[in-house]
């Protein structure tokens, strides 16, 4: 069983499907790869989508009737991808924000694309002595992490978890990305892949082969570790993480082809 904890599959509300038709054809997709729990986790507070906590619970639970109706057995739950902004902790003490699991112990969080912003590290503190554990949604991505992994071993030492995108590790966004991801994931700053699905053709699902390239770069054991994670993630238990390695990586001026 494969639980995907990243998906932009509710219409209309950001850039993942547009249409009811389009989440339906990826809501299959998904299916044939194995995947049969998706948490809805579309974009909050990224300076161009607003998604409300009880926008996105009505929307999980008409899309699973829609899911139902056109004979998809996949299920869906309502999550957010929460930009990490200094109104953070305002929406969470308002009840505006949405957990990936039931228990309220993991919050899924995006970083601007440049760096992972000054105040961060306060309001990742704040989440983690509440007793939340945030998931750092695609590091790979960030150009700031991905030029230095040290910065990303210092969050997952605090208490953070990391996940990469399935497409990023297959090379579906090129060599280098997929480089960066499997490297991140050697070094154990990584405890979850999921698909950050968003399109058929641009940004699929890319679970099945994700899980392919894991067991042939790292052998079953692996697989099984980031299954487990994904699962223990989506329940609200506890993740048995392995060490991370405190591996530097060499900066650069500038980094290009990351989004």
């Amino acid at each position: 069983m494969i639980v995907d904890l990243h998906s932009h599959l509710i219409p209309g509300v950001d850039d993942g499907a547009q249409t009811l038709e389009d989440s339906i054809q990826l809501a299959r997709i998904g299916q044939k790869e194995g995947v049969q729990h998706i948490v809805l986790t579309p974009h909050h507070r990224n300076g161009q989508y607003i998604n409300h906590k009880h926008e996105v619970i009505a929307f999980a639970k008409q899309l699973n009737l829609d899911y139902e109706q056109a004979g998809i057995k996949v299920q869906v739950y309502p999550g957010q991808e929460i930009r990490l902004t200094q109104r953070f902790m305002d929406d969470f003490y308002n009840d505006d924000l949405l957990s990936l699991d039931e228990t309220g112990k993991y919050y899924l969080i995006e970083f601007p694309t440049a760096k992972v912003p000054d105040f961060a590290h306060g309001i990742l503190s704040q989440l983690i002595e509440l007793g939340i554990t945030p998931l750092i949604a695609h590091p790979e991505r960030n150009h700031q992490l991905a030029a230095n992994f040290d910065d990303l071993y210092k969050l997952i030492e605090m208490g953070c978890l990391s996940q990469i995108t399935s497409s990023s590790y297959v090379g579906l966004y090129g060599a280098k990305l997929q480089e960066i991801a499997r490297k991140m994931i050697q070094a154990n700053l990584v405890h979850v892949i999921a698909s950050d699905v968003h399109h058929v053709d641009f940004r699929p699902f890319n679970m099945r082969a994700a899980f392919s390239q894991l067991e042939n770069d790292f052998g079953q054991e692996k697989v099984n570790y980031f299954l487990q994670n994904a699962k223990d993630i989506f329940n609200g238990d506890p993740v048995q993480a392995l060490t991370p390695l405190h591996t530097k990586v060499k900066k650069k001026k500038r980094f290009f082809g990351l989004f």
